[in-house]
């Protein structure tokens, strides 16, 4: 048997013993396992390249036999820092991310270089938002503290300290119907958030798809097993019509990531573009519009068809995309999205966008996104971070994009410092940290180099 094949089996074997997800008390990565890739399930070199991502933290036996089965190529545990890459700002890039930092680098580098090459645009003027991460609906129960406000405001300023003219809030099912728990008090709460954006003269676009219950990224629960999607359907045609009728957002995004709503659910009608398609339409049916732009697609790592359908067989106003990896096809789709709003006559939007730190599909479920996530935390991304907002503005004036809103803007006023103690943190400590980190900035009136950056861009420099 070969050494990979050894390592597999280590790391897969003794399920019968009743271990968390069949992970292996044995072996040099038995511990190692269990504490970087919690809830992933074997096979394939899942666990392995998971183990790769946190080389440094790792135990040395463990990390040699990872190197000896290929999975790091011929790491020192104690590589001198003059020999490891620096990003733009001078700081090292640890050893495991190197070979992900220069390719997400030349990627960026590549597409930037493309656009420059293109005709340019018509010149619509582009709103530029911002996630407003204090009022995020997978909050849960902490935006019922009433210290919440104070926290959706201190965020308020500091983005519109950037200059940023618009704020994306997502207002997930089933949070506002009537017979979920404290629904009355979650409504109440995002009528004053809408207040509070209106009287600093920003635009407010609203996300509708499915909160993150039962997750490691929320504290909400919610028994999807009992949910159809027919009574989806009904359900959500209601929340959105309260969305509109009380909130009055500029843009209202209906979903924008079907896989990752199917995840959620477990409905596998969320797979499919024209069932997809059947609930936009289902939604919109004598739906009271008002002033807002609809909007409804895909992730650009996800089928393009469902934008095709979404634009072709629907009265939406706008096509939306979200764009987090940049590997594959990525950006290819995102572009062929943009010729496909143009073709029918729709807008586009790019209401969620922040840079995805892997040069390989992580995989969905707790395990993959917040193995995604917790990479974005650490300084050292910061120059990819910022390669990727002015790529994304390029694009955005380009392809006559309407309105563009990164995602993690907590790090527009801090990140944490690379090291093993940070890193080897379960993943809510670690974001916990970083949002104090973040929350402190903000009251300090402190901005990392990547919210400068994005400030320059608004201001079109």
């Amino acid at each position: 048997m070969t050494i990979k094949r050894l390592l597999l089996a280590a790391l897969a074997a003794t399920t019968v013993l009743g271990l968390p997800q069949g992970l292996s008390a044995y072996g040099p990565c038995g511990e190692d396992a269990r504490k970087f890739c919690p809830g992933l399930t074997p096979g394939g070199g899942r666990i392995a390249q998971c183990l790769a991502g946190h080389a440094q933290a790792l135990a040395p036996e463990c990390r040699d036999l990872l190197t000896r089965a290929g999975y790091l190529p011929g790491l020192s545990q104690a590589a001198p820092a003059a020999t490891q890459l620096r990003g733009d700002d001078g700081e090292p890039v640890p050893y495991e991310y190197q070979t992900a930092y220069n390719t997400l680098q030349k990627i960026l580098d590549d597409f930037t270089a493309r656009l420059k090459a293109e005709p340019a645009g018509p010149g619509r003027p582009l709103i530029f938002g911002a996630e407003l991460l204090a009022a995020n609906c997978n909050r849960g129960t902490e935006l019922l503290n009433p210290q919440a406000m104070a926290g959706v405001i201190a965020n308020l300023e500091a983005l519109r300290g950037l200059g940023v003219q618009a704020v994306t809030i997502p207002i997930h099912y089933p949070m506002l119907l009537e017979s979920f728990p404290n629904s009355g008090q979650y409504l109440a709460f995002y009528k004053q958030v809408a207040a509070e954006v209106r009287a600093r003269g920003m635009k407010l676009d609203i996300e509708s798809a499915i909160v993150f219950a039962n997750t490691y990224f929320s504290n909400l629960q919610f028994d999807f097993k009992k949910l159809t999607f027919q009574r989806y359907l009904a359900e959500k045609k209601a929340m959105v019509a309260t969305i509109i009728e009380e909130l009055h957002p500029d843009y209202l995004n209906l979903g924008c990531e079907p896989d990752t709503e199917a995840a959620l659910t477990g409905l596998s009608e969320f797979n499919d573009p024209a069932k997809y398609t059947e609930y936009v339409s289902y939604v919109l049916q004598g739906l009271r519009r008002g002033d807002t732009r609809i909007a409804a697609g895909v992730g650009s790592w996800g089928n393009v068809e469902f934008a095709r359908s979404l634009a072709a067989n629907t009265s939406i106003d706008c096509l939306a995309v979200h764009v987090y990896p940049v590997i594959r096809q990525c950006l290819d789709n995102l572009e062929q999205i943009s010729a496909t709003a143009r073709k029918y006559h729709k807008g586009l939007i790019l209401d969620e966008a922040w840079l995805s730190k892997a040069d390989q599909y992580l995989g969905s479920g707790n395990a993959g996104w917040s193995e995604s996530f917790r990479r974005d935390v650490f300084g050292f991304w910061g120059p990819l971070d910022r390669r990727f907002l002015s790529a994304m503005v390029a694009f955005a004036k380009a392809q006559d994009v309407e309105y563009l809103s990164p995602f993690w803007t907590n790090y527009f006023f801090a990140y944490l410092p690379y090291g093993p103690d940070i890193a080897s943190l379960p993943y809510k400590q670690m974001r916990a940290l970083q949002a104090q980190a973040a929350s402190t900035a903000m009251r300090e009136g402190r901005v990392s180099p990547t919210g400068q950056h994005y400030a320059r861009l608004i201001q079109g420099q």
